[in-house]
């Protein structure tokens, strides 16, 4: 598969095989003093007001798929990743996620999920009409399955460690993702021209959910909360809360900036800083993006093999020099493709964190250090 291909084939385009590893066979000291080394080259990165860092990740496909159901198959399965990721060169260490599908914040207004073999978790829009849709009120988390569960799988994944393997927040998702699992998202977009206060108020409502339930998991996680979570370098050195805001190339950048920027910066305020991913090309996004004062890092795709319509390197280069904005940078591909990409996105001024798939160990260590090298 060529660097330059997306493979619509492949279940997940940043997979990499792992044998899952049970939590009695893990190598605790081994991971503790890999971890340790990582998470101070990452909290010097973070300190600098320029450079490059380089997270190799280890993402396990049916984590992120129906093995998420059963937090015993999902554990071993992640364990499985760690132990690989000793072999590589990296400075952030691979954590563990409670990951149970991205519908947890909708479940709280009622949302349930649809299970398809080998398929992630779904959740079916409850409201076909926005004047379906009732005033969001949310039910007790610890009466809500998917929040329970959730929190259930928080604490055995700290009993199976012995709390000594880092750990981040669930996918929570931005309100604007959450909210189209709720409203049939045609009817969601529609509303947003039709209706702007009732969808306002409707995005208010699952920003506070996002607020509460993370305080929530941040008390069971406690000193072993690895940030900013879920699809981000992340450490215990680390600062803001991740949010997936994949929804936001569907409206324009006017209607982001009205609509989601206020609660993002409403979520960052309580998690010290908002990171922001999105899937496709987002360029025409971004001043929008930084309209948000506590933004402290931004997630995209850069070649082709990661996302179908990966984004042009230099239009994030020009955008978040001289910012301090940390450019999470996915690069699946080959080696010189990856530096290639690399060497298009970095300019001194620039805050960088180079993801890399290279799963040969020999072939990523030298990846790792030809990227350092560009500095």
């Amino acid at each position: 598969m060529s660097s330059r291909t997306f493979d619509y084939n492949s279940k997940d385009a940043q997979a990499i095989p792992v044998s899952p590893i049970d939590p009695g066979q893990f190598d605790f000291a081994r991971y503790e003093e890999h971890a340790a080394q990582a998470d101070r080259r990452y909290a010097e990165f973070l300190k600098k007001k320029d450079g490059i860092a380089v997270w190799q990740r280890v993402r396990v496909g049916e984590v992120f798929r129906d093995a998420c159901r059963d937090m015993k198959v999902s554990l071993p399965l992640q364990l499985g990743a760690l132990t690989q990721s000793l072999t590589y060169a990296t400075d952030a260490p691979m954590y563990l996620e409670p990951w149970y599908g991205i519908g947890t914040t909708a479940s709280a207004f009622g949302g349930d999920y649809v299970w398809h073999e080998g398929q992630a978790p779904a959740m079916r829009p409850q409201w076909k009409s926005m004047d379906e849709v009732p005033k969001l009120v949310p039910r007790n988390f610890a009466a809500v399955p998917i929040m329970r569960y959730t929190l259930e799988t928080v604490e055995y994944f700290l009993e199976q460690t012995h709390a000594r393997v880092p750990l981040s927040w669930t996918d929570l998702q931005a309100p604007i993702n959450v909210a189209t699992g709720l409203l049939d998202i045609s009817e969601f977009f529609r509303a947003m021209v039709e209706a702007p206060e009732r969808i306002s108020e409707m995005l208010s409502a699952i920003t506070q959910v996002i607020i509460d339930f993370t305080r929530q998991q941040s008390d069971l996680i406690g000193p072993m909360l690895a940030r900013p979570g879920h699809g981000f370098a992340s450490s215990r050195a680390g600062a803001g809360i991740g949010l997936s805001t994949d929804n936001l190339v569907m409206v324009s950048p006017r209607m982001y900036e009205k609509f989601c920027v206020p609660d993002n910066i409403r979520i960052g305020e309580a998690f010290g800083g908002v990171a922001i991913h999105s899937c496709g090309d987002y360029s025409r996004w971004l001043p929008a993006l930084k309209k948000i004062p506590n933004l402290t890092m931004i997630d995209a795709a850069f070649s082709a093999q990661t996302d179908p319509s990966p984004n042009t390197p230099e239009v994030f280069r020009d955008a978040f020099k001289d910012t301090g904005i940390v450019v999470h940078a996915r690069i699946v591909g080959e080696p010189e493709h990856v530096i290639g990409v690399t060497k298009r996105l970095w300019s001194p001024g620039m805050k960088l964190i180079v993801v890399t798939y290279v799963q040969d160990a020999v072939a990523q260590q030298k990846t790792y250090q030809d990227i350092h090298n560009l500095e």
